[in-house]
């Protein structure tokens, strides 16, 4: 038996017709586990020193082709800044260093350098959907309806966008001032004062993880591009470029941080965004007084503070050094209390009388997406909201089915 196996190894062993001797590996066969043949040793010790080879030819290929040999590390998972011995969380024991953030191209994401600040408009989707809904794109298309010289900037947070999406097909072939960007938020946070709240606080525990991203988001872009940002649930009624530096009353106590326009590195935003960051409070509640901590709470105290008044009637031009305080009746002509007079069905004698509230201040019409977003909406009514759907964002109107 041990003669056929010798038979068998050495018939394995050719080198150009000629058998190699190997009766020198003797030692070698005694050395090997039981059932270990030489043949196999061999065979897996040649598929070793090819794999250590093949390692060795791609890192001197990445290194001479510009590509990194280095992974990149997420911030959020212990990576140093340059020159920093601690992470952005204060841990000493990271190893890999940060990688650096992307640029950004202007032609697919808003830049600093080549383009008028006042001319950006920023919604931010943060559900991480990847789409609009009907009446999130109508919205969108209101807006670049109204503002033909706005670029109007969609950013998506952290996903992909799904680009087969039948509205935004047509959004972005009626209109060549929409932009949809999607962002990377490692990247888009880095170096930023949103940073460390981002990757190493408990930020996401509770029920209302997307509007705090969302109400930091918003200070931040304007911070980092300056120019509008928008609620993903207000129509737009007319232009809107005329307006800068402002945020609008909500109520007789109350702003709200629905619709806010900033030029770059405006002092108030910077007030604001650090207010966000110091004063976070983690929300459980869905009182409106305490869920809006993060949001238009904040930005009436924010405003208070900047102002230097305490009452929302004494913010003026003069007292808030330059900064504007728009009136209930630009975005806010219906109040959340009496939502649901949008989506209501008229009896046919009412209808003439119907929107009266949509006088020639009425800037945009918040609709109050947290409260009436189980409100139907019937494509072939009378509704108070598809008469402004129908008029100010025709194409997504034309694409919306009977009910949405």
């Amino acid at each position: 038996m041990a003669s056929d196996n010798n038979t068998k190894d050495q018939s394995l062993f050719t080198d150009s017709g000629r058998h190699l001797n190997i009766r020198r590996f003797g030692w070698l066969r005694r050395q090997l586990p039981a059932g270990w043949s030489i043949t196999k040793f061999l065979l897996l010790t040649t598929c070793a020193v090819y794999f250590i080879l093949f390692i060795q030819r791609s890192n001197h290929f990445l290194q001479h082709t510009g590509y990194p040999v280095q992974v990149a590390a997420d911030r959020g998972t212990c990576c140093l800044p340059p020159d920093h011995s601690q992470d952005i969380c204060g841990r000493t024991n990271c190893t890999s260093p940060c990688p650096q953030p992307k640029p950004l191209v202007f032609n697919e994401r808003p830049t600093e350098s080549n383009v008028d600040h006042n001319q950006n408009a920023f919604f931010i989707e943060t559900s991480g959907s990847g789409l609009l809904t009907m009446r999130q794109a109508c919205a969108v298309e209101s807006l670049a309806f109204h503002n033909p010289n706005l670029t109007v900037n969609v950013l998506f947070v952290d996903v992909p966008i799904n680009k087969s999406v039948f509205v935004l097909q047509q959004l972005k072939e009626k209109y060549n001032n929409i932009r949809l960007v999607s962002i990377n938020l490692n990247e888009y946070l880095a170096g930023t004062v949103l940073e460390h709240w981002y990757h190493c606080t408990d930020w996401k525990i509770g029920s209302f993880q997307v509007n705090n991203l969302s109400n930091g988001l918003r200070l931040l872009t304007l911070q980092k591009y300056g120019g509008y940002y928008f609620d993903l649930d207000i129509i737009s009624v007319r232009p809107v470029t005329f307006y800068h530096n402002f945020v609008a009353v909500q109520d007789a106590t109350s702003l709200n941080n629905d619709v806010i326009h900033a030029d770059l590195k405006n002092p108030f935003i910077e007030t604001a965004i650090q207010d966000f960051v110091l004063n976070f409070k983690q929300v459980f509640s869905n009182y409106s007084t305490i869920w809006g901590h993060n949001g238009p709470i904040l930005i009436t105290r924010a405003l208070r503070k900047w102002c230097n008044v305490t009452d929302i009637e004494s913010m003026d031009y003069v007292p808030c050094r330059g900064f504007n305080v728009l009136p209930t009746t630009s975005f806010h002509p219906v109040h959340y209390g009496q939502m649901k007079t949008l989506f209501v069905q008229p009896w046919a004698n009412e209808t003439g009388a119907r929107l009266a509230w949509l006088t020639d201040r009425v800037i945009g019409v918040h609709i109050w997406n947290k409260l009436s977003k189980n409100q139907p909406i019937y494509k072939n009514s009378t509704q108070d909201y598809i008469r402004l759907a129908r008029t100010h964002c025709p194409s997504v109107f034309s694409a919306a089915p009977d009910v949405f």
